[in-house]
């Protein structure tokens, strides 16, 4: 591939990924709506935003990545987005529980090949010591569909409904699709020697992931990110307009920023500063992210336990910086131990932990706290007096009830990168350790 080539690829790809990152957050921009259209408790909220789509996202993922290592994989991820994107415009014309969360499963399918696919896209257009910056600007489809998405999705459903602001998403990664379709190259796969013969299982790429204890930590540390990561990410727009006094419009402009530019700063320092320190010393490739989950999460949690959005915003902002860090070194380490032929199955494997931790639950778990801490300061029976747009009304014994218990779990989400950065670090010193024993061998 000539380098315009890889650079139109790679905005593809990263657009790609973006719609495929809006199928999984849509619904968290009309959270208020939905509860007060369908009486949704939080716990429904995290139930359909992470459990059902989770599954469903972690199912698919396998055969996805199976069929990414024997057809193109530039058009299987085309095909399954195009999936995803028809859904998510259905979602906006259903008229019952169970047909929004039919659309949401189908969401999760076509989600599921927005990542494997293109990760093993990457590593065959870029060598190994490019490979964490370019999987890192990849990933800058998220941000940008943060930023974008939640200002475009909160002003849709604040002027014209939830079900707009589906369709709207839908279309529009459909077109995305179409793109990919006519302009994305499928690379040259790198790695000779399976052209022929059978290719690797599942079984045996499980057995290398396992056998590398540096990888198992670093699953283990996107676990708990990823857990974090969905349970703030799921009801901090909710949290903007119950303890913030946001609307629906505002609190997606404001969610758009805090998210979007925290992960486009954090994912390109965690691609290019950890790839400039670990030319130095190879440890900082996990290190440095492990140590932004040190610093963030603590700043974060100051930030949303703060009265003032003036105060507390920014430091949410610099709190996020250092989530977002972690995935592009993770991945590229995770790529250096397989081959053209396996790097798909592996990320899929490595995305389905994730995800099902993660997204699985992660919001199912800190909506239930959020119930249950709302209950404990409400001073009646919380589930029948504040139901649907009841917990709504400003000044209301319900809302104050809603917004603080929405806070405290927000905030328990946010502790688990501690957790995240102790693995992180224990998976840089676990790498480093088998390099060296790899040298003198050698």
């Amino acid at each position: 591939m000539t380098r315009n080539q890889r650079a139109v690829a790679l905005l593809l790809l990263a657009s790609l990924n973006a719609f495929g990152f809006m199928d999984r957050v849509v619904v968290s921009l009309v959270t208020q709506q939905l509860k007060a259209e369908f009486l949704f408790t939080d716990t429904d909220i995290g139930l359909l935003v992470g459990t059902g789509f989770a599954v469903v996202n972690a199912i698919a993922a396998i055969p996805i990545a199976w069929l990414a290592e024997r057809f193109k994989r530039a058009h299987v991820a085309a095909a399954f987005l195009m999936i995803g994107s028809l859904f998510t415009a259905l979602a906006g014309m259903t008229a019952s529980v169970i047909q929004l969360l039919i659309c949401r499963l189908g969401m999760a399918t076509g989600s599921a090949a927005t990542e494997a696919p293109p990760h093993s896209i990457i590593s065959d257009i870029y060598p190994p010591e490019r490979r964490a910056s370019a999987i890192s600007i990849f990933m800058l489809g998220v941000p940008v569909a943060a930023i974008f998405g939640s200002f475009a999705g909160g002003a849709i459903a604040q002027s014209y409904g939830w079900r707009n602001t589906f369709l709207f998403f839908g279309l529009f990664g459909a077109a995305i699709s179409l793109l990919c379709f006519a302009f994305l190259k499928e690379p040259e796969r790198r790695t000779a020697g399976h052209e022929t013969g059978p290719r690797p299982g599942t079984l045996h790429v499980i057995s290398v992931m396992l056998g590398s204890r540096a990888i198992v930590f670093i699953m283990l540390g996107a676990c708990f990110i990823s857990f974090a990561s969905f349970g703030v990410n799921t009801f901090l727009p909710a949290l903007l307009v119950r303890a913030f006094g946001l609307d629906t419009a505002q609190a997606g402009l404001v969610f758009g920023l805090i998210s979007g530019i925290a992960s486009m700063v954090g994912t390109l320092a965690g691609g290019y500063a950890s790839e400039y320190l670990a030319r130095r010393d190879p440890r900082w490739l996990l290190g440095f992210p492990a140590l932004g989950s040190f610093i963030g999460a603590p700043l974060f949690i100051i930030g949303a336990s703060c009265g003032s959005l003036m105060v507390g915003g920014p430091l949410m902002l610099v709190g996020c910086f250092a989530f977002y860090m972690a995935m592009g070194p993770c991945i590229a380490t995770l790529h250096g131990s397989l081959d053209s032929y396996t790097r798909a199955t592996g990320s899929a494997l490595f995305l389905l932990v994730m995800h099902l931790v993660g997204q699985g639950l992660g919001p199912p778990l800190i909506g239930k706290l959020s119930d249950v801490f709302a209950g404990m300061l409400y001073s009646g029976h919380f589930a029948a007096d504040c139901a649907g747009a009841a917990a709504q009304v400003p000044h209301s014994a319900c809302a104050a009830a809603s917004a603080s218990g929405l806070r405290d779990a927000v905030m328990v989400s946010a502790s688990f990168h501690f957790a995240a950065g102790a693995m992180l670090f224990l998976a840089a010193r676990a790498a480093y350790a088998a390099a060296r024993s790899a040298r003198t061998q050698g």
